[in-house]
């Protein structure tokens, strides 16, 4: 297994995040089935029949996502893969097996010293020392007069959400990027200084010439005359003549634009396509197969086409495995559609938002290629879990109350729980933006903007609004047929 300092950087992150929000969901079930069960043993049963399912599928989209890594032809982005599945898959699995032991080892004490109890444990506890009972709240608290609204107002919440969401998304398509490595290093950086004072000496062409190579099978050609008539090439230095093999000529041009920039990758197509006419001119046949190009802006080209392949192929099969785990999760086409619709909407949101925050605010001019597929890996994946797990409750819930209460009721007994994993997950990801390398500062930005969007706009508004909105129709091709359960189980 090859992996980088990155991918150890974001896989502790991930680590760190990711099982948080894992054990957090068991554990706050647990909680709230202490205060129905005098049986620790029955509370936990419940707890992980309950939530055992959300947890493992929403840990199976992210693996599922992590492992088709392997299919890019970037190595960066392939090396990715192998240690972020397991890093998943092993929280998932210290979270199903460890954690359910742990609680039950300990009961009602793991919450020490704000210990859970029944109704009747209460006003035991309060007669056996001769205190008067606890008072009992009055009105709704604040998750359940936000989630009587979104029932309530659920088309309004829905077009206001959804609009502002693309509002932000509007941003993501203003995004500069750039493939120059060096410019994610400090501005202090010696190597960073080097290249600002040789910079300031010599042309920008000089600091990485193009390396052009040509096989003239020992013909005359007169390459360098075409290379200097293109107007981005301000100098052609040689022929040089290969030693091994005569007729093979290397050219160094200096163009006239930034080695590093992308109007230079631009511009190395029809630098090739001007060799390959000159050498057809001559009679060479498939002269294309004679051309070859090098350098540091050779280098910047390949990797952003290869990167740039990788998420046309990665983006599409991640969207398409995560929708068919979502339906056969909750075997419903609607629900399964506009979930993947909120995901890939707040996707752009926190591409367009970021850029707002990166460029607007800390004056960045473009974020490395890179990001965009690194956050829609985890954005994607990390992203439906959410949606998931308050899917999850009103869906249970549905089976015995009428939908909009199961809406109302799944989405407050969610919404604590989901904000507290949100702000540990985004804060793991912001915790990036301390590090001195620019590609991971702009990644964690994004990432956290991403998750903060996902916890506190689409779970709490937009996805009960739409299932409110869509009623039955959420369920299709299945039906809304309640059934009423035992009153354990209503609870």
């Amino acid at each position: 297994m090859v992996y980088d300092s990155q991918a150890l950087s974001i896989m502790t992150v991930l680590l760190f995040g990711a099982g948080t929000d894992y054990c957090l969901f068991l554990i706050a079930r647990f909680r709230q089935f202490l205060k129905l069960e005098s049986s620790v043993w029955t509370s936990l049963k419940l707890t992980v029949s309950d939530k055992s399912g959300a947890i493992a599928m929403s840990a199976l989209t992210t693996i599922f996502a992590l492992f088709f890594l392997l299919l890019a032809d970037f190595g960066s982005i392939q090396r990715f893969s192998i240690p972020f599945t397991m890093a998943i898959f092993l929280v998932a699995l210290s979270s199903l097996t460890l954690v359910p032991a742990l609680l039950a080892i300990l009961g009602r004490a793991s919450f020490f010293p704000f210990i859970p109890r029944t109704q009747e444990m209460i006003e035991q506890r309060a007669k056996e020392r001769g205190k008067p009972l606890p008072k009992q709240r009055d009105g709704l608290k604040i998750g359940e007069k936000l989630s009587q609204f979104v029932v309530e107002k659920a088309r309004s919440v829905t077009i206001v959400t959804t609009l502002v969401l693309i509002g932000l998304a509007g941003f993501a398509f203003q995004i500069n990027y750039t493939y120059d490595t060096l410019s994610s290093f400090p501005e202090e950086m010696p190597s960073r200084e080097g290249f600002s004072l040789i910079e300031s000496a010599f042309s920008s062409g000089q600091l990485a010439p193009v390396k052009l190579i040509v096989d003239t099978h020992g013909k005359k050609v007169d390459i360098q005359e075409k290379l200097e008539s293109l107007s981005f090439v301000g100098h052609v230095s040689g022929p040089q003549e290969g030693q091994v093999k005569p007729g093979i000529l290397a050219f160094d041009v200096e163009l006239v634009l930034n080695p590093y920039s992308n109007e230079a990758m631009d511009a190395l197509p029809e630098l090739r396509e001007a060799a390959i006419s000159a050498l057809s001119a001559e009679g060479i046949e498939a002269a294309n197969q004679y051309v070859w190009i090098a350098g540091q802006t050779a280098e910047q080209f390949d990797i952003r086409e290869t990167s740039s392949r990788d998420a046309k192929i990665l983006i599409p099969l991640i969207l398409v495995t995560i929708a068919i785990l979502v339906l056969l999760y909750l075997r419903s086409i609607t629900a399964m559609i506009y979930l993947m619709v909120t995901v890939v909407v707040s996707y752009f949101s926190a591409l367009g938002l970021g850029w707002i925050v990166i460029h607007h605010m800390l004056g960045a001019e473009a974020i490395q290629g890179f990001i965009p597929l690194y956050a829609f890996i985890f954005l994607g994946a990390l992203g439906v879990d959410y949606n998931l797990f308050i899917k999850s409750s009103i869906w249970k819930k549905a089976r015995y109350m009428p939908l909009k209460q199961a809406i109302k009721e799944g989405a407050t007994e969610t919404g604590a729980v989901i904000s507290s994993a949100g702000i540990i997950l985004a804060g793991t990801f912001a915790v990036l933006a301390t590090l001195p390398i620019q590609i991971l500062v702009h990644f964690g930005l994004i990432t956290a903007i991403g998750v903060f969007i996902d916890t506190f706009v689409v779970r709490p508004f937009l996805v009960p609004a739409i299932t409110a909105w869509l009623g039955e129709k959420a369920f299709w091709p299945g039906k809304y047929e309640p059934v009423i359960k035992n009153s354990t189980e209503a609870k």
